[in-house]
């Protein structure tokens, strides 16, 4: 056995133990609460806790041998179950420290009656307020708008101004499907676009529902007047069938673009580089300047690029317009926290001289179906020529 499997097995097995751990310390303060409304007796809690805490788990491994149906109920109890997890990981603890406090300092009334009502309060608060947050982040991960930014260019358009639309982080698959993409499509042709670019993350790492539901016929009804263009994201690549993908998109009127570029109307430039996770599989994508060697620099260039990483380096090679995706602005918040301290710009519009960034949220989502501090979005850039 080889250094990296050994690391692999390890880090397995570290992950494990603390989801374990995790899921043990957030069992005990849920049984605590539900003891305190009378559901379920201790026995039945547990084995119907554990089955939940590792429903996404026994989806993803065991998909391939299980019912569709099986799976995707697996799936979508799992998905919830980790956004509700990610809530709980943050209010017991908050619980646990008042309640520590307060054992030293005594600075809630003492007795057995106020403490059951208390417990009951704190129970019914935190079940209506998980509730309500998820219903709402359910509508908000399914109730799509569009965002408009105009940008005006250092460069020339040959029709002086171009209407893009930016797709991101569609994520079709089990949750997203047929019904979804075929809304998504025509909110896009109702735009009237003049070029649609796609940033990576069209598939939720698995092909054989893009490919059962024939998705690609659906994504090739999008209308616009010089096609749509597509880079591939992590999770694109996730599926190990990248070559098949391409295939069924390319035989649907969508170009994907892999470390190359296309001149459109020679007027302006679409490049298209594999996400920085393409080294993962064997292969290294190129830099942005082997790419751009003999591309003509006084044209207006556009670089799809899924995950926003290093925005030095299109700064560097002087791209007009980099659209990425990726963040999913932390899908629900408080992790939007986290994804603006790991990108220099994880979400909006930023311009640094002439070059521009817009960063998408997505359209769809990964894991849980939910947005909180996020929406799904079209996003609609009004690019306006010197």
């Amino acid at each position: 056995m080889n250094n990296i499997n050994i690391k692999v097995i390890l880090v397995i097995l570290a992950f494990l133990s603390l989801f374990i751990i995790v899921n043990r310390y957030i069992g005990k303060r849920v049984a605590i609460g539900l003891q305190s409304i009378r559901l379920l007796n201790t026995k039945v809690f547990w084995i119907i806790f554990w089955i939940i805490a590792f429903s996404y788990i026994i989806a993803n491994l065991l998909k391939a041998f299980l019912p569709s149906f099986i799976s995707n109920l697996l799936l979508y109890v799992g998905s919830y179950y980790i956004a509700i997890l990610a809530y709980l990981i943050l209010i017991f603890p908050i619980i646990d420290i008042v309640k520590f406090l307060n054992s030293r300092f005594n600075f809630l009334p003492k007795g057995n009656q106020f403490s059951s009502i208390l417990n009951l309060s704190i129970t019914i608060f935190i079940i209506v307020f998980i509730g309500v947050l998820l219903s709402y982040g359910t509508w908000s991960g399914r109730s799509s708008y569009v965002k408009n930014y105009d940008i005006k260019l250092s460069k020339d358009l040959k029709d002086n101004k171009l209407k893009v639309v930016l797709l991101s982080d569609i994520h079709l698959g089990s949750y997203i499907g047929k019904e979804r993409l075929k809304t998504m499509v025509n909110e896009v042709n109702t735009i009237k676009p003049d070029v649609v670019l796609i940033a990576g993350d069209l598939i939720d790492s698995y092909l054989q529902p893009f490919i059962d539901d024939n998705l690609a016929e659906g994504l090739g009804k999008i209308k616009s007047r010089y096609g749509t263009y597509l880079a591939l994201g992590n999770h694109d690549f996730m599926t190990n069938k990248v070559d098949q993908l391409t295939n069924e998109l390319e035989s649907n009127g969508v170009k994907v673009l892999r470390d190359e570029f296309n001149l459109i109307n020679d007027s302006f430039y679409i490049v298209g580089r594999d996400d920085v996770s393409v080294s993962r599989y064997g292969n290294k994508r190129k830099d942005l300047s082997t790419i751009l060697k003999n591309v003509d620099k006084t044209k207006p260039i556009i670089v799809i690029d899924h995950t926003p990483k290093d925005l030095k380096e299109p700064y560097n090679e002087k791209i007009d317009l980099q659209v990425s995706g990726h963040t999913h602005r932390g899908q629900f918040a408080p992790f939007n926290l986290v994804t603006s301290k790991i990108f220099e710009l994880d979400y909006g519009y930023m311009k640094k001289d002439s070059f521009n960034a817009v960063i998408s949220s997505g359209y769809g989502t990964w894991g849980p179906p939910i947005r909180i501090g996020s929406r799904s979005e079209i996003v609609q850039i009004n690019l306006e020529g010197k």
